[in-house]
């Protein structure tokens, strides 16, 4: 599989987090790519404003990170560009400049200015076969006042076997689970103790530098659980969009198109160990083809 590993610079382009020379526990994210609403290259904005992923209004936060003003109005769903024109929004079949159709008590941003508490993983032994382990991670992510925080992780091994599967604690108060997709509640963690710090050691004691990680859009993952790592293959690149970049193609689709089998369907969320799964055996049918 390493002739799909990303290159640095590819990583970069991506909006995969990549070390601070200055500050090892700080990342450093260059990208257009990650969205519109979440780059804004152009836009810079005070200390206690941001951007909401949402529906892209600049919003005012207090000393606490809590988002202050009005609700938030947005479509969950999509709308396609296609030559031309756009498609409907794929959650109520409105017009792709219409009112957005979900109203939300808080404005949301996975606020990429927080880049702190980042670990790295570290160059370790070869082991004796030469084999640094292939392994395919997902995340689910939630929204908190400091931005976006992971509140699962599953890991599975180059033969889909799950070798970890852990809820999250998040860190900082919760504005919003994104159950819609996340498929976690806030009940679901009444009883969670596991921690960012606990998932950040499994990681760093399970993989090298070396050790080759596969995901779908993995850098919002790799954010998600604060990690830099050198050795990362994302099935949105190696089966790109036929627009490119920004666009990328869902996994559910590519699933569908090449795998022959459908994901995502049970309505409640998205599951990641069906998720990393999929995404290995993508990367399996990739080199047997």
């Amino acid at each position: 599989m390493q002739p799909y590993v990303l290159t640095a610079q590819r990583q970069e382009l991506n909006g995969f987090p990549r070390p601070d020379n200055y500050n090892k526990n700080k990342a450093i994210i260059n990208s257009k790519n990650i969205s519109q609403s979440k780059s804004n290259s152009g836009v810079h904005l005070a200390s206690d404003k941001r951007i909401c992923d949402r529906c892209s209004a600049i919003y005012q936060i207090d000393y606490r990170g809590m988002p202050l003003g009005g609700d938030c109005s947005y479509h969950w769903g999509r709308s396609y560009q296609r030559r031309g024109y756009k498609t409907p929004y794929t959650c109520c079949n409105r017009d792709s400049n219409s009112a957005g159709c979900t109203v939300n008590k808080w404005h949301i941003s996975e606020n990429l200015d927080n880049l702190r508490g980042f670990v790295r993983t570290v160059e370790k032994p070869q082991p004796a076969d030469g084999n640094y382990g292939i392994y395919a991670l997902d995340c689910e992510m939630c929204y908190t006042t400091e931005g976006g925080e992971a509140l699962r992780v599953t890991v599975v091994s180059s033969d889909c076997k799950t070798v970890y599967d852990t809820l999250i604690k998040p860190i900082n108060p919760v504005l919003d689970y994104n159950t819609r997709f996340s498929g976690i509640t806030e009940s679901d963690l009444t009883y969670c103790n596991t921690t960012m710090k606990d998932v950040q050691t499994f990681l760093l004691d399970t993989f090298s530098d070396k050790t080759i990680l596969i995901g779908h859009s993995l850098d919002g993952d790799l954010r998600a659980l604060r990690l830099i790592h050198d050795t990362v293959i994302d099935t949105s690149v190696v089966f790109p969009h036929s627009q490119g970049p920004p666009f990328k193609r869902a996994l559910k689709t590519l699933c569908q198109e090449y795998l022959h089998k459908t994901i995502q369907i049970d309505g409640g969320g998205h599951n990641c160990v069906e998720d990393a799964k999929s995404c290995m055996e993508l990367m399996i049918w990739k080199i047997n083809h």
